[in-house]
């Protein structure tokens, strides 16, 4: 178990202090404050008159940006179940969440109502065209012209929004008679934009949120750091994140549908990630004409194919046994984003000469459980203490835990979280050690030396073994998280409306990122 952030490190404030700061959970960070003249934003529909219905087919910039999680941030089941249990832990957090889950209506004033409740259908467009697109450099000289308080580094939702109605972007030039200006920037082709809201930090854990980047203290996600640190950070446009969250189109396309102005690079504006059964609940959740069951269909397949693309699986035979290697492809940790509810195994099962399977390790399938005191058959990892499972396991402290009258060790209470229990997860490309500790990310319950991006493990093999299938695979959500969200949601019906959208669409079924076998 390793101690994290604001709670551990000497020289910074006690325990005592830091818990009782989280005693409310109003927060201030620095960047653009809600209610700032000249910061409100167009609708999406505005957007959409001009660049949707484009001659770009799949790749059109609405309906690409619909069928992607970002267009979904605040209509996602598993978020909103979660928001309800981060605001039961301490009351009022909720608004720090909802300044990335729905920038539009944090930044206009509508997040006070911190469970998401006071925000408008536009609102519910989560990150919208211009939350991007009217975006400046956190640590740019620009952006300390802006705010009175600029971020000391990219992350936590620490934007800078510039007022007026200037669009920027890797272009500059304009495309024609437009309801607004254009103005060429480097930040919306970089990863430095993707910081905003995925290096996540627990504010109420720092010392001073004004002075101290966010992977100094509280880590809630670093997906950023990870790249950050990574080999791929030093690789120009071919290893930024938008190289593979936002693929460029083959044959370029038009940004408008009235140009005529073609551009060799230009991109699906769908970020493309992890999430794959959780877009069948949001449309079964939110049956409208604002959610596009067609694209969330397309994104969800885009995720499928992007997972099979993260890791490279080699089998070999070892003494008496069978090795495997799993390699992180990625740019980050494998798997990476929000460690609740996210997670990677290893299914090894092995057969008999005719073919008939002798043992399976890494077993996935039904079993009974209790919900609400009730007996369920619900599907997930049957024999967890015998598999590989690659995973980040937050946690909190005896100190903590005392204080908020919660049991210590591992932990899906993320904003009371303090320590981390398990992160095994497998480094990128130029992983060291000592670089990812300093930001909050180091690996816990594991041995990865400097340099290595790939995991090794030798399995013993049952008698009369002839073939050896391994499988790689994911999970965006656990029955375990989803069991928790429902059982602790106590102040709405999220946890309800989340298990039985769960319930109704798959399940959370996994996705096999790799397979190989093996013939002795």
């Amino acid at each position: 178990m390793v101690r994290i952030g604001q709670l551990c490190v000497a020289g910074w404030i006690g325990v005592a202090a830091c818990l009782a700061s989280m005693a409310s959970g109003e927060v201030f960070l620095p960047g653009t404050q809600p209610l700032t003249d000249g910061v409100e934003f167009g609708k999406v529909e505005m957007c959409r008159y001009c660049h949707g219905g484009t001659k770009n087919g799949a790749a059109d910039p609405v309906a690409s940006w619909q069928s992607g999680m970002m267009s979904q941030a605040m209509r996602d089941p598993v978020f909103r179940a979660a928001l309800t249990v981060a605001n039961q832990d301490i009351p009022g957090v909720g608004e720090y969440c909802i300044r990335c889950h729905s920038p539009r209506g944090w930044l206009e004033g509508r997040s006070k109502t911190v469970d998401g409740t006071g925000l408008t259908r536009e609102d519910m467009h989560g990150v919208s065209c211009e939350t991007c697109h009217r975006m400046v450099d956190a640590t740019s000289a620009e952006a300390k012209s802006l705010v009175t308080s600029p971020p000391p580094e990219y992350g936590n939702g620490m934007m800078v929004i510039a007022p007026g109605n200037t669009m920027r972007g890797p272009y500059g030039d304009g495309v024609g008679a437009m309801p607004h200006q254009v103005a060429k920037s480097d930040l919306q082709a970089g990863s430095q934009l993707c910081a905003t809201c995925h290096d996540v930090s627990n504010p109420l854990q720092a010392k001073d949120v004004k002075t101290q980047p966010p992977y100094a203290y509280g880590p809630i996600e670093r997906t950023y750091s990870e790249w950050a640190m990574s080999a791929f950070a030093g690789e120009g446009a071919s290893g930024t994140c938008q190289s593979c969250h936002f693929p460029a189109v083959k044959e370029g396309g038009l940004p408008a549908k009235f140009s005529d102005r073609h551009r060799d690079h230009f991109v699906r504006h769908g970020a493309v990630g992890g999430s794959t059964w959780v877009r069948d609940a949001i449309v079964l959740l939110w049956p409208d004409k604002d959610v596009s069951a067609e694209s969330l269909a397309a994104g969800k397949e885009r995720a499928q194919d992007l997972l099979r693309t993260a890791a490279k699986l080699e089998l070999s035979a070892a003494a008496g046994g069978l090795k495997i290697r799993v390699t992180n492809l990625s740019g980050h940790k494998l798997p990476t984003g929000y460690p609740e509810g996210r997670r990677m195994w290893l299914e090894t099962t092995f057969f008999d000469g005719d073919g008939k399977e002798i043992d399976r390790i890494g077993r996935y399938g039904p079993k009974s459980d209790t919900l609400a005191g009730k007996a369920v058959e619900v599907p997930t990892l049957l024999d967890p203490e015998r598999t590989r499972i690659y995973e980040c396991l937050p946690g909190i402290s005896p100190e903590a835990a005392a204080a908020h009258g919660k049991p210590a060790g591992a932990s899906l209470h993320f904003v009371l979280n303090d320590v981390m229990v398990k992160d095994n997860r497998i480094p990128p490309r130029g992983f060291a050690n000592a670089r990812f500790r300093e930001r909050g990310t180091g690996v816990v319950g594991a041995d990865y030396a400097d340099g290595q991006h790939w995991d090794e493990l030798t399995l013993a093999l049952p008698p009369g073994t002839v073939e050896m299938r391994v499988r790689l695979i994911y999970q965006s959500v656990s029955w375990e998280y989803i069991k928790f969200l429902l059982e602790e949601n106590r102040t709405d019906d999220w946890g309800r409306k989340l298990y039985d959208s769960w319930a109704k669409t798959g399940q959370g079924a996994p996705t096999v990122m790799a397979e190989a076998t093996l013939r002795r």
